[in-house]
């Protein structure tokens, strides 16, 4: 198979990723910070040591703000729910995916907040300055995704946060694209609260996702539970980690983060590069094409080439390259309705082919071959 779906999930895990999350199962099947015996305490040692690694490579404040959570959504949520402010207003945009709409929409739904939805430019960006003319005297969040998963499109991250930090405004950023891709330093780039998963960019294993925020804006729990620490309370803590982190951590997963932290580390400087190359070939090729319409941003960091075939679901042109040509890829709406809603796709989708380093030149003439079949039969 020829596999174009790394946005939804990086297909290729290195072996050091594999290697800790075995050793998790065979040797520390164990509750870190629950127990007070020599394994549970080795298992919580190594779970501080990735919540560092996870500090450093993002630029954030302070390790123990580093949050494990079940996946970027669920991070998502605890940014976006354990922040709101009964009355407040929200700035977001038409770009976001579901894990940010959805949270939105159910608080809108309640009367418990406003919501301005920001339209993004030309370029699938949206202008700092739009977003300092949405200023309210009682906003206090403003929400946006780094990289489209739909368009491949990079936010002004920095000077969006720099306009949410002169208005006491909290800048929470949906790093599910970006971070593995682009670089992300929460500190130069005014960024409070920062989310992504384990399993795209960074080459980890799905179950995990992190939440990193600073001093400043410190989101409520919004899930209860046993924590391991105060438990004579019974109201959540809400110390951090902790209290942050009710039931059991997936292990496995937290130690594959470490992982492939490391391993990104020494392998994007050349990986990188070839990733953009790639996409860049893709998004060449697929622009030349008769019948052929794409909607992606030419910027390749993330590996994102969106098009579609003129008259043509896209669910069902990628259904074809996978039956007749073994490629996948992803067809649809791709969680972000209001987003194809925008560039007017919101009936036939698009087909998003999304790239990894461990891609190769072969395999993309292979996938312009399999998409210009298709569109000129």
């Amino acid at each position: 198979m020829i596999y174009f779906d790394n946005a939804a999930t990086t297909f290729y895990k290195p072996p050091a990723v594999i290697d800790a999350a075995v050793y998790a199962m065979k040797n520390l099947s164990v509750n870190p910070g629950r127990s007070g015996h020599r394994l549970a305490v080795e298992a919580a040692m190594r779970v501080m040591k990735t919540r560092q690694l996870v500090a450093d490579f993002v630029g954030a404040e302070n390790s123990d703000n580093v949050i494990f959570c079940p996946g970027c959504t669920q991070a998502l949520n605890l940014a976006v729910i354990g922040s709101v402010k009964r009355g407040c207003h929200v700035i977001s945009s038409l770009g976001e995916h579901n894990s940010v709409l959805r949270p939105l929409f159910e608080l809108k739904q309640r009367r418990l907040i406003d919501v301005t939805f920001l339209v993004p430019d030309g370029q699938n960006k949206i202008d700092p300055a739009d977003v300092e003319k949405s200023i309210r005297r009682n906003t206090t969040m403003i929400v946006l995704g780094h990289v489209s998963n739909v368009t491949g499109a990079a936010q002004d991250i920095a000077e969006i946060g720099a306009v949410a930090k002169r208005h006491n405004a909290a800048f929470i950023v949906d790093g599910a694209q970006s971070v593995g891709y682009t670089a992300v330093d929460m500190r130069r780039q005014n960024i409070d609260m920062l989310a992504f998963p384990a399993h795209k960019g960074l080459h980890g294993i799905m179950g995990v996702g992190c939440l990193c925020f600073g001093e400043k804006f410190r989101p409520q729990p919004i899930i209860y539970g046993g924590t391991g620490t105060d438990s004579h309370m019974l109201t959540q803590p809400l110390t951090s980690p902790e209290g942050y982190e009710s039931g059991t951590q997936n292990l496995p997963g937290i130690l594959a983060l470490g992982e492939a932290i490391k391993w990104h580390l020494s392998a994007e400087p050349q990986d990188g590069p070839k990733r953009r190359e790639i996409a860049k070939t893709l998004y060449d090729g697929l622009c030349a094409m008769k019948n052929v319409t794409v909607m992606s941003s030419p910027t390749f960091d993330a590996g994102i080439v969106s098009f579609y075939v003129d008259g043509q679901d896209s669910q069902f042109t990628a259904d074809l390259l996978s039956s007749r040509h073994d490629i996948a890829v992803r067809g649809g709406l791709h969680c972000a309705p209001l987003m194809h809603r925008h560039l007017g796709t919101e009936k036939q989708g698009l087909v998003r082919a999304s790239v990894s380093a461990q891609n190769t030149a072969g395999q993309a003439l292979a996938f312009l071959s399999a998409v210009r079949d298709i569109a000129e039969a």
